[in-house]
């Protein structure tokens, strides 16, 4: 609202975000007479509780022709009729003139509200010529007072940093208290608000925007307004909108009509002879107080039930009474014994629930004094009664959760003495053990807990406090599992670290098993023999068991004397710390593998060097090559003999045989070399004889070639055998030194050949080609022709 035209109808459009909606008057002339009313799409904006919200737009307060009347009249519909209230002024806050205007009307609409009532009652007392026992203020909650925000528009001053406007407001209410002003704090009860809005826009810049015209029309302007305006705007609808609700809990068609009877209160006294309508509308009003009523006393019941002793039989107070002595001491036992009265069986709480809304009903009756029993009937017995059946759950589940409190603290020192006696268990100690003592804490509590809970032994809640006790007690014997696990998994692998550092001893206690860099940093002629296959797994056999004993000290020494073969954690440490044997036994054969190829190549290059030396001392020349060598393989012979001595702990192994092929293959090598070097010498010492005798020999094979080709004469064979004797004796007969292949190449001529067949001397010949034909083979290769 507004004094005279200052922009209501301007505000509510804003507050929804158009300056479209309520008429307004661009003139100075009000747009707005009486109250328009407005319904606000549900998609825009709706109350906290669901409901549609209606913006009611009322005629400016002191206008033109308004009596003081009619502004209160207008101000006391608004104030009940609305869930909010917005006070309307232009420029200054907290002045003088609108803040009496403000008092004075909430005085008078008060005064017309009381009427309002007071009519009511009259109406309805000279009908039934009886007094109403009824609450005003359940029966007409329209007279409550909404709350207020006053909005101060076109407001631009500064305030301090420290101060908000309403700080400004409540300091100027306190300064002017003594002109009355301050009943404005006992009048607004749901509280005031105070809220400032810069100006809006410079109107020149519009006019020349939008133009007169514009201004006039229907020319949306929300876009053209100041952002801090706008701004301002945003924080004044989240006060009005953010915790709306509908007024009295009133529908739609209850406040369709009631309006038109405040209307007729406020404009007139109310008639004794009032119509039909009227009369009907006011029972309706009745009726529904009634039910509020109602709902109301069944609450009021609920809350303040009657003392135990008065509802319960001596048999379930006895019972109670024990329980409640027996735990008072503990701690929870104050608290038990608040909650123990208001905690009802099942059975109990129907009773006291129907006892309830038997009362509401009969003071609903009371409530609708005068209304024809065909409207109180229906609304006190069966909507009334349809809204406590509702209500009902909620009731049982509130007494639902005071029994579980109150069966709760009667569990907890049980459920805290067994929880204790099973962390008290003396670990680690037998799972089957634990199991036994858990069973026994969880039996005992029970028992105990079935002679405390009296009356509600049996029901519902009782069980599942019981099965929760239960639970709880087997989480602290679970946890006492994991951790008797824990000590007996740390004692196990206590046990298999001893089992291993026992085998890892007893395996390198052998000196065969020493690490090969020690062996090497020894000297070669100090490598220690490695292990054999055999010895290596008699060694880990004897590690095995001596593994096995410090494994059952240790299991034995941390308490696990129960623990042995046939254990589901004992054999399975057994199996890891076999299986761990494997690899680790796998890893010194794998050790003990190249120390015996160490140890091989180790021989077989001392053999090799021994070899060498023997051969050394064999001077090649002048014997042959089948002198030297013979020689050579009695060497070769006798050192694989020994190499075979060395190694026959090993055999039969691939590695070892190829270490002898490589040895073999080295013998070769220095049998070759010593042929070679004897070759070399023979060539040096007969090289130049020989070629004389080469010569001869060609000389003399190509003059029987020429003979028996011109002359058909004969070869001289005397001078052929006489050559070749000669460098037999001078060459040896031998088939791989020498010029004997040379000369079974002069001799094998076809010339020759046919010699062969023809002499008398052909058996020697073929003799003589045949042991010299290698020997020109090899001169040859020499490069002697």
């Amino acid at each position: 609202m507004k004094n005279k035209i200052q922009g209501k109808s301007f505000l509510l459009n804003v507050l929804l975000n158009s300056s479209h909606g309520f008429d307004v008057g661009a003139a100075p002339e009000p747009e707005t007479r009486g109250i328009w009313i407005r319904f606000v799409p549900r998609d825009k904006v709706t109350g906290i509780d669901g409901s549609t919200i209606v913006l009611l737009d009322t005629e400016g307060f002191y206008g033109e022709g308004a009596t003081r009347s009619y502004d209160a009249r207008v101000f006391a519909l608004a104030t009940l009729a609305s869930s909010h209230l917005v006070y309307n002024t232009l420029r200054t806050l907290g002045d003088a003139q609108s803040v009496s205007a403000l008092a004075d009307l909430a005085k008078q609409a008060q005064v017309f509200n009381l009427q309002n009532w007071l009519h009511t009652g009259d109406a309805i007392a000279d009908h039934l010529s009886t007094p109403m026992d009824v609450d005003p203020s359940l029966l007409l909650k329209t007279l409550d007072f909404p709350p207020l925000t006053w909005v101060v528009q076109g407001f631009d001053i500064g305030l301090l940093s420290s101060q908000t406007p309403m700080d400004h407001l409540q300091r100027y209410l306190a300064a002017h208290a003594h002109t009355g002003d301050r009943t404005l704090d006992t009048l607004f009860t749901q509280g005031i608000k105070c809220h400032t809005l810069r100006t809006p826009t410079d109107l020149n810049l519009l006019r020349e925007v939008v133009g007169e015209d514009g201004l006039a029309a229907d020319e949306e302007l929300y876009p053209y307004l100041h952002p801090g305006y706008l701004s301002d705007v945003d924080q004044l609808r989240a006060t009005i909108f953010g915790n709306l609700t509908a007024k009295g809990d009133f529908s739609g068609k209850e406040l369709a009509g009631v309006l038109p009877l405040l209307v007729h209160y406020v404009n007139e006294d109310f008639p004794l002879n009032a119509d039909r309508k009227l009369r009907d509308v006011l029972i309706d009003v009745v009726v529904d107080s009634a039910f509020s009523g109602g709902v109301q006393y069944f609450q009021l019941c609920m809350q303040t039930l009657p003392d135990k002793e008065k509802v319960l039989s001596s048999r379930r107070g006895k019972e109670v009474n024990i329980a409640l002595a027996q735990v008072e001491s503990a701690e929870g036992g104050a608290r038990l014994s608040a909650l123990a009265s208001s905690a009802f069986t099942a059975e109990e709480i129907e009773q006291l629930l129907t006892s309830a809304e038997r009362r509401a009903i009969d003071y609903c009756k009371q409530r609708c004094v005068g209304v024809p029993l065909a409207k109180s009937s229906p609304a006190c017995e069966g909507q009334l009664g349809v809204k406590i059946a509702r209500m009902k759950p909620r009731y049982r589940e509130e007494n639902d959760q005071r029994v579980r409190e109150v069966l709760v603290l009667l569990g907890q020192g049980l459920r805290a003495a067994a929880e204790k006696e099973v962390d008290g268990l003396a670990l680690p100690m037998r799972e089957s053990d634990i199991q036994l003592r858990c069973n026994q804490a969880v039996k005992d509590s029970l028992q105990r807990y079935e002679a405390l809970v009296g009356p509600h032994r049996g029901g519902r809640l009782y069980n599942e406090a019981r099965v929760q006790m239960q639970t709880d007690i087997q989480n602290k014997c679970d946890k006492v599992y994991r951790i008797n696990a824990e000590k007996i998994s740390v004692i196990l692998n206590r046990g298999k670290d001893g089992y291993r550092s026992a085998y890892e001893e007893a395996m390198t206690k052998e000196g065969c098993l020493s690490s090969p860099g020690s062996q090497a940093q020894a000297g070669s002629h100090e490598l220690k023999r490695p292990c054999s296959t055999k010895k290596l797994t008699e060694i880990s056999k004897t590690a095995l068991a001596v593994a096995r004993i410090a494994l059952d000290k240790t299991v034995k020494e941390g308490g696990l004397l129960w623990l042995g073969t046939g254990d589901e954690q004992y054999d399975f440490q057994q199996y890891q710390c076999l299986q761990w044997t494997k690899q680790r036994l796998a890893e010194f054969q794998a050790q003990n593998d190249a120390k015996i190829l160490a140890y091989c190549d180790h021989q077989a290059a001392l053999l090799t060097i021994q070899y060498k030396e023997q051969v050394a001392k064999i001077a090649p020349f002048p014997d042959n090559d089948e002198v030297l060598t013979t020689k050579t393989d009695q060497l070769e012979k006798h050192y694989l003999n020994e190499y075979t001595a060395l190694v026959k702990d090993y055999l039969p192994s691939t590695m070892v045989e190829d270490k002898k092929k490589e040895l073999v293959r080295s013998i070769e090598e220095l049998k070759l070399h010593l042929l070679r070097k004897n070759t070399a010498l023979m060539r040096a010492y007969c090289y130049d004889p020989l070629m004389e005798a080469y010569k001869e020999l060609r000389m003399q094979v190509s003059r029987c070639f020429v003979g028996v080709r011109l002359a058909g004469l004969s070869c001289n064979k005397g001078n052929i055998f006489r050559i070749v004797r000669e460098v037999s004796i001078r060459c040896g007969e031998q088939e791989h030194f020498g010029l004997g292949s040379a000369c079974g190449q002069v001799l094998d001529t076809p010339l020759v050949s046919n010699m062969q067949h023809t002499s008398q001397h052909g058996n020697s010949w073929t003799k003589l080609r045949r042991s010299h034909l290698a020997l020109g083979m090899a001169a040859r290769k020499e490069g002697l022709f």
